[in-house]
């Protein structure tokens, strides 16, 4: 377990979360002010994004599987069967790049506009902009594959680094766009454009700074493409589950409920991606070393990662969840002067759910990092599958609340069936306890009890008053965590590690 390899990736994490945050401050306001029915407008944006981001599930499972176990054979020093693994993985991702770009074509024939029920825009020019962005997701498979394959020789915050350049230049170009009301076509060919210049400087980068990875068709074979199928097949089933979950809800509360509700619902969920990406970063940054301790089966500090990693997750979550809660009217004023777009309830189960999957999310890394996926994948599926399908009666009978306390529910569930995975995860006689996460339900559940009343009056308060309270809430709420969750002892191995690197060892 390298402290500095993980703090480095922390630091480019917080970059690239930064270029997210910049994404979601810009996008939905640019939105909501340059076009008429900014709402609705952008929830047919967001409905169309959504239509395509499936495919990405391709990208995640060849990516995710082919980089973990290249970096696994470099390493041990393989490097012959490290090549042949990831030229597989390119031959693969190519012939799928091809197939799909080909039968998505037959958008053209299709009416869109009518299965999505879009009001603003022509079904020719939604076919169109769907088509553009299937183009848009080929080129950034083969970009996501190169800048993540730096990690083989230690150097992944490189490749981050420039994936998070291509994401602001994207952003900043997509901004001038909406901001001259281009047309949606118009807004997908500026991402597509934006993207292939940048795949043309991360390769011209491998070959100048890390030839080794520059990828060639000549070291794999169709016999090892068929061999890393399967695996590769249940991290795509992972991503699939991604998509369930967060584009799923879009295109359903578009068919069931309307591109203003779309609106709403993509605009409260933002607020709690943007504070929930802090989470993010803390699980991310730990994925490396899980590989590595995983690959050298050092199952000792293997746990112990998993103990620290999990007081900093924990104590994390209810400042950042009760914290965005408080904040939404500030937020909502001030980022899109739209305070009207409150609404406790949801933000309320919003700020729940987040908390929830903050949970999950940190012992999802262990699953996928180590390559020990596959019940993972067929459980995240089935039931954000089934999740779905119960959603359409809910939304019905109840609305857009009716979607967060089923979505809510699912996350319960499949959190705690994670948690019997990871403990499968290590040997006998080093299981990891499960009273941190006891000890996190109790908290959240007094927290939020105590909560309640205040987000409910505070839309009525003054902003100063919001803000106020916000702080003072989220302050008293990280000094209780910080003893709960027993954060001292992750403070002491920072210390300790600090202090050998700045004093000399005599």
């Amino acid at each position: 377990m390298s402290l500095r390899r993980i703090l480095h990736l922390v630091l480019t994490s917080f970059i690239g979360q930064g270029v997210s945050v910049i994404t979601q401050l810009l996008i939905p306001p640019f939105f909501l002010h340059f076009y008429g029915n900014g709402v609705e407008v952008y929830g047919e944006w967001i409905a169309l994004s959504a239509s395509i981001s499936y495919l990405g599930t391709l990208n995640y499972g060849i990516q995710t599987y082919a980089n973990n176990e290249t970096t696994i054979l470099y390493n041990r020093g393989e490097v012959e069967a490290s090549k042949a693994v990831q030229s597989s993985a390119l031959r693969l991702m190519l012939s799928l790049i091809a197939l799909f770009m080909t039968v998505g074509s037959a958008v053209f024939l299709m009416p869109v506009a009518e299965w999505l029920n879009l009001k603003h825009v022509s079904s020719r020019d939604a076919s169109l902009t769907i088509y553009l962005l299937i183009v848009q997701m080929a080129v950034y498979m083969l970009f996501a594959l190169l800048a993540s394959s730096y990690m083989v020789v230690g150097k992944l915050p490189r490749g981050a680094h420039i994936g998070n350049l291509q994401r602001l230049c994207m952003v900043l170009a997509l901004s001038i766009a909406i901001w001259m009301r281009a047309s949606f076509p118009v807004l997908a060919l500026v991402q597509l454009v934006t993207l292939t210049l940048f795949l043309l400087l991360l390769t011209i980068d491998l070959y100048r700074t890390a030839p080794i990875l520059v990828p060639s068709l000549r070291y794999g074979s169709w016999k090892q493409v068929l061999a890393i199928v399967k695996p590769s097949g249940h991290f795509m089933l992972i991503a699939f589950a991604s998509f369930l979950t967060w584009q799923g809800p879009v295109l359903l509360i578009q068919k069931v409920l309307g591109s203003g509700t779309v609106g709403v619902f993509a605009l409260v969920r933002v607020v709690f991606q943007m504070s929930r990406q802090i989470l993010s970063v803390a699980s991310m940054a730990v994925g490396q070393d899980i590989t590595l301790l995983v690959g050298q089966r050092n199952w000792i500090q293997l746990r112990r990662l998993y103990e620290l990693s999990e007081r900093v997750v924990l104590f994390l979550i209810p400042v950042v969840s009760i914290g965005s809660l408080m904040m939404c009217p500030f937020l909502f004023t001030v980022w899109l002067h739209k305070r009207t777009l409150y609404e406790p309830t949801l933000c309320l189960l919003m700020a729940i759910t987040s908390a929830v999957l903050g949970i999950k999310e940190h012992k999802t890394q262990f699953q996928s990092s180590s390559n020990e996926h596959e019940e993972l994948s067929i459980i995240a599926v089935t039931g954000y599958s089934v999740m779905l399908l119960a959603s359409i009666f809910t939304m019905k009978a109840f609305g857009l609340v009716g979607f967060m306390c089923t979505w809510l529910a699912w996350e319960i569930i499949q959190t705690g069936l994670i948690l019997r995975l990871n403990r499968r995860l290590f040997p006998a006689g080093l299981h990891v306890s499960m009273m941190p996460i006891a000890r996190l339900a109790l908290f959240l559940f007094v927290a939020f009890g105590l909560v309640v009343w205040p987000s409910y009056r505070e839309v009525h308060w003054p902003l100063s008053t919001v803000v106020g309270i916000s702080v003072l809430v989220t302050a008293v709420m990280g000094t209780v965590a910080y003893f709960s969750f027993d954060l001292s002892e992750v403070r002491s191995v920072v210390e300790s590690k600090v202090r050998r690197k700045l004093v000399p060892n005599p």
